[in-house]
């Protein structure tokens, strides 16, 4: 009897296990779409594990069991078959229509015409203004950067001293903006065999772009930092509200979470630069391991995940705990599913009534490394400021060596 009651447990314990669904995510906000989805499927009981990066976790620890499901950033890789199990079934049984999704986020997640990712969550650069200037900006919906450039150098103001009173944009004070201006470009920092390759005359050309705005629109680098510290220490929102500055640059997350904790007198405009918008980093996608022990399962989540009445639940369960504010979105963003992002997020975020993300403009982001975000910090970011704001060019330091100092830092 004893003996008949362990082959008992254990075979239940087998039956547990295979009944599991082990998602790994960088994303703690999964951990209430897995609780939502446990409640109602006792089939399959779905489990987070917390991985900071998961792409840096694969292949799994030998004792470590190995995902179903992977959802997080950096996923994209040139050979996408070596960690996940391809996705084409899934559109070819009917279990969901690749209509449902954007189609040029949906594209990333392919190699050739295989698809090995579905895209979850994005998002994009904006611009905002204060309603009190909104009649400077002719646009409704967008604005490249020759139109940020011009408008925020008509508001441009001295006084009798030749001091500035305003200054309608500070490129450099907005961190991540000669960033976001070099993907604008067509610089296209990518992953190749690798190594991080960039296309070289559109980088020269973008730093070249941005040196001649500020010189000719706000006389220098260090007046526009003079101008930066002494008026603009405030947060973003505020810049543009105190009638310093007309712009400020802002990602759609961090946007609609400031909206929606406060009623701000503040408009916004989509970034575009030839008829393109480029998806911010990072950019979240969903995959099966190529290992996983529950296909069955997994697909049965993404089944669920992906329906535009289980994100309705999720946004509306989160707005009941008064836990919208925290986490923009779906994932921290717009919701991949068209008819979530452009149907049911507006009645939670009402200011994207007015401005929705353009659909045919959307670009999705190149294949980056998994440390990108440390490249980028360490590295991009660095490089284009002194481009941008030395005196003496001969003077700034080269990619390859910032590029040299940071390997020796994260490898070493």
């Amino acid at each position: 009897m004893i003996l008949a009651l362990i082959f008992s447990g254990c075979r239940k314990n087998q039956r547990a296990e295979e009944h599991r669904i082990v998602i790994w995510t960088s994303c703690g906000e999964f951990a209430q779409y897995i609780e939502l989805f446990n409640q109602t499927h006792k089939d399959n009981r779905a489990i987070l594990v917390y991985k900071e990066n998961s792409a840096l976790s694969l292949p799994p620890a030998k004792d470590e069991v190995a995902p179903d499901i992977i959802v997080d950033s950096w996923l994209r890789t040139e050979n996408p078959g070596r960690a996940f199990r391809p996705l084409d079934y899934i559109f070819d049984s009917q279990i969901l229509s690749s209509d449902i999704f954007y189609q040029p986020l949906l594209d990333a997640g392919k190699k050739g015409r295989t698809q090995y990712l579905l895209p979850v969550s994005f998002n994009l650069p904006a611009i905002i203004f204060s309603n009190d200037n909104e009649h400077l900006i002719s646009e409704n919906y967008s604005l490249n950067l020759q139109q940020i450039r011009q408008i925020s150098s008509d508001f441009n103001q001295k006084n009798k001293d030749g001091n500035f009173t305003r200054m309608g944009f500070t490129l450099l004070s907005n961190a991540d903006f000669p960033y976001l201006a070099s993907k604008l470009m067509g610089v296209a920092f990518r992953e190749e065999k690798g190594r991080i390759v960039w296309n070289e005359d559109e980088l020269a050309q973008t730093a070249e772009f941005l040196r001649d705005w500020i010189s000719t629109e706000n006389v220098s680098a260090q007046v526009e930092d003079d101008f930066a510290f002494k008026y603009l220490f405030m947060p973003n929102y505020r810049q543009v509200t105190s009638g310093r500055t007309l712009f400020s640059y802002v990602n759609s997350d961090a946007l609609f979470k400031m909206l929606k904790e406060q009623n701000l007198e503040i408009d916004y405009r989509w970034i575009i630069q030839d008829q393109s918008v480029p998806v911010a980093d990072p950019f979240i996608t969903m995959g099966i391991y190529s290992k996983c022990r529950n296909q069955v399962g997994a697909t049965e989540f993404i089944r669920w995940f992906f329906q535009s009445d289980t994100q309705r639940q999720i946004l509306e369960r989160k707005d009941a705990m008064e836990l919208e504010s925290a986490i923009f979105g779906i994932a921290g963003g717009f919701s991949a599913v068209r008819d979530v992002t452009e149907h049911i997020l507006p009645v939670f975020y009402t200011h994207l009534l007015a401005n929705l993300p353009p659909v045919k403009m959307l670009a999705a982001p190149q294949i980056l490394p998994p440390r990108w975000i440390s490249y980028r910090d360490t590295v991009v970011e660095p490089y284009l400021y002194n481009a941008v704001s030395a005196e003496d060019i001969k003077e700034i330091q080269s990619i390859a060596a910032l590029e040299q100092e940071w390997r020796k830092k994260v490898f070493y």
